[in-house]
Protein backbone atom coordinates (compact mmCIF):
# COMPACT_ATOMS: atom_id res chain seq x y z
CA UNK A 1 0.00 0.00 0.00
CA UNK A 2 1.02 3.57 -0.65
CA UNK A 3 0.09 6.60 1.48
CA UNK A 4 0.40 10.25 0.49
CA UNK A 5 -0.05 13.04 3.03
CA UNK A 6 -1.22 16.49 1.97
CA UNK A 7 -1.27 19.25 4.59
CA UNK A 8 -3.60 22.08 3.60
CA UNK A 9 -3.35 25.36 5.50
CA UNK A 10 -5.38 28.43 4.59
CA UNK A 11 -3.03 31.41 4.81
CA UNK A 12 -5.50 33.74 3.10
CA UNK A 13 -7.89 36.24 4.68
CA UNK A 14 -10.95 34.51 3.21
CA UNK A 15 -12.31 30.95 3.47
CA UNK A 16 -11.06 28.56 0.79
CA UNK A 17 -12.28 25.16 -0.32
CA UNK A 18 -10.53 21.83 -0.42
CA UNK A 19 -12.42 19.30 -2.52
CA UNK A 20 -11.78 15.55 -2.60
CA UNK A 21 -12.55 13.67 -5.78
CA UNK A 22 -14.01 11.43 -7.07
CA UNK A 23 -16.40 11.72 -4.09
CA UNK A 24 -16.93 15.43 -4.56
CA UNK A 25 -16.48 16.00 -0.82
CA UNK A 26 -15.92 19.72 -0.14
CA UNK A 27 -14.35 21.26 2.96
CA UNK A 28 -14.42 24.97 3.72
CA UNK A 29 -11.23 25.96 5.48
CA UNK A 30 -11.43 29.22 7.40
CA UNK A 31 -8.50 31.69 7.49
CA UNK A 32 -5.73 30.16 9.60
CA UNK A 33 -7.41 26.73 9.42
CA UNK A 34 -5.63 23.53 8.54
CA UNK A 35 -6.59 20.05 7.32
CA UNK A 36 -4.28 17.04 7.14
CA UNK A 37 -5.33 14.78 4.28
CA UNK A 38 -4.13 11.21 3.85
CA UNK A 39 -4.73 9.32 0.61
CA UNK A 40 -4.01 5.61 0.75
CA UNK A 41 -4.28 2.96 -1.94
CA UNK A 42 -2.44 0.47 -4.12
CA UNK A 43 1.11 1.16 -5.26
CA UNK A 44 1.47 2.67 -8.71
CA UNK A 45 -1.13 5.43 -8.41
CA UNK A 46 -0.54 9.14 -7.94
CA UNK A 47 -2.47 11.81 -6.05
CA UNK A 48 -3.44 14.55 -8.52
CA UNK A 49 -3.63 18.16 -7.40
CA UNK A 50 -5.43 21.07 -9.05
CA UNK A 51 -5.06 24.63 -7.77
CA UNK A 52 -7.89 27.04 -8.48
CA UNK A 53 -8.44 30.80 -8.18
CA UNK A 54 -8.76 32.27 -4.68
CA UNK A 55 -6.66 29.45 -3.20
CA UNK A 56 -9.13 26.61 -3.71
CA UNK A 57 -7.60 23.13 -4.18
CA UNK A 58 -8.93 19.81 -5.49
CA UNK A 59 -7.26 16.48 -4.73
CA UNK A 60 -7.99 13.50 -6.99
CA UNK A 61 -7.45 9.97 -5.61
CA UNK A 62 -6.02 7.24 -7.81
CA UNK A 63 -7.83 3.95 -8.57
CA UNK A 64 -8.40 1.98 -5.37
CA UNK A 65 -7.33 4.85 -3.08
CA UNK A 66 -9.37 6.48 -0.34
CA UNK A 67 -9.13 9.63 1.78
CA UNK A 68 -8.92 10.30 5.49
CA UNK A 69 -9.05 13.89 6.78
CA UNK A 70 -7.93 15.18 10.17
CA UNK A 71 -8.54 18.59 11.69
CA UNK A 72 -6.63 19.42 14.84
CA UNK A 73 -5.66 15.76 15.15
CA UNK A 74 -9.32 14.61 15.06
CA UNK A 75 -10.63 12.54 12.19
CA UNK A 76 -13.41 14.49 10.45
CA UNK A 77 -13.87 12.42 7.29
CA UNK A 78 -13.10 8.99 5.87
CA UNK A 79 -14.01 7.84 2.36
CA UNK A 80 -16.73 5.21 2.30
CA UNK A 81 -15.46 3.58 -0.91
CA UNK A 82 -12.11 3.70 -2.69
CA UNK A 83 -11.83 5.49 -6.04
CA UNK A 84 -13.38 3.30 -8.77
CA UNK A 85 -11.75 2.00 -11.93
CA UNK A 86 -11.53 4.35 -14.89
CA UNK A 87 -11.87 4.11 -18.65
CA UNK A 88 -8.49 3.37 -20.27
CA UNK A 89 -6.27 6.40 -20.68
CA UNK A 90 -8.14 8.70 -18.27
CA UNK A 91 -6.90 10.01 -14.93
CA UNK A 92 -9.36 10.60 -12.09
CA UNK A 93 -9.13 14.35 -12.78
CA UNK A 94 -9.91 13.91 -16.48
CA UNK A 95 -12.79 11.53 -15.69
CA UNK A 96 -14.40 13.82 -13.08
CA UNK A 97 -14.07 16.89 -15.31
CA UNK A 98 -15.50 15.00 -18.31
CA UNK A 99 -18.56 13.94 -16.30
CA UNK A 100 -19.15 16.96 -14.09
CA UNK A 101 -17.24 19.87 -15.62
CA UNK A 102 -14.63 22.19 -14.19
CA UNK A 103 -14.18 23.00 -10.50
CA UNK A 104 -16.21 26.16 -10.98
CA UNK A 105 -19.07 24.24 -12.66
CA UNK A 106 -19.08 21.55 -9.94
CA UNK A 107 -19.05 24.24 -7.26
CA UNK A 108 -22.01 26.00 -8.88
CA UNK A 109 -24.03 22.72 -8.86
CA UNK A 110 -23.85 22.44 -5.07
CA UNK A 111 -26.77 23.62 -3.02
CA UNK A 112 -25.81 26.72 -1.09
CA UNK A 113 -27.44 27.47 2.26
CA UNK A 114 -30.32 29.93 2.04
CA UNK A 115 -29.83 33.15 4.01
Amino acid sequence: MKMVRFDFENTRDIPVELELEPEGMPFTVQPGGRLDVFCEGPEGGELELARHPEGHVTLFAWIGASFRVLEGGNEVYTSVLPAPGLPPGLSTKQFVETLFGSFEQRRAMRDEPKN
